[in-house]
């Protein structure tokens, strides 16, 4: 094994000794020249302003998930969310025009039909708010 001094008593110690065995201090820990840590890119480095924006009025246009995929593009949260969506509103969309051109009886069901698809719709936009707001849904409902 190789040896270095100690920085304090100047002792030759053992190149992975943690402390001096003479005056008990704690001995200065080298990284290898070759390791550098790789610096982590952040979500958080976003601006949490236009987040909350992309979260909230997007989704008045049937694009939910806009806020995920701002905050991080390579996340696929983001994109199911934008999927979900679209597969909801545009359907909540022919239901809302049939029922304008429907008699009144088709009406009433179309309605209960549109009120129901727009529950799950609007429970979507906000699940997809919290998602980008605190990273996760189950976080903030403590499951």
């Amino acid at each position: 094994m190789s040896q270095k001094k100690c920085p304090h008593c100047g002792e030759y110690v053992q190149k992975n000794d943690l402390t001096c065995p003479k005056c008990f201090r704690e001995i200065p820990r080298e990284t290898p020249a070759e390791y550098k840590p790789k610096k982590e890119k952040k979500a958080g480095n976003k601006r949490h302003d236009l987040i909350i924006l992309l979260s909230i009025f997007p989704p008045f246009f049937g694009l939910l998930g806009l806020g995920l995929i701002y905050k991080d593009p390579k996340d696929k949260g983001g994109y199911w969310f934008l999927l979900i969506g679209l597969l909801i509103f545009l359907p909540s969309l022919w239901l809302l025009f049939t029922m304008l051109r429907s008699g009144s009886f088709s009406a009433i069901l179309l309605f209960i039909a549109l009120v129901i698809l727009t529950m799950i719709y609007i429970s979507a936009a906000v699940a997809a708010l919290l998602e980008a707001l605190f990273g996760s849904v189950f976080k903030v409902l403590r499951f």
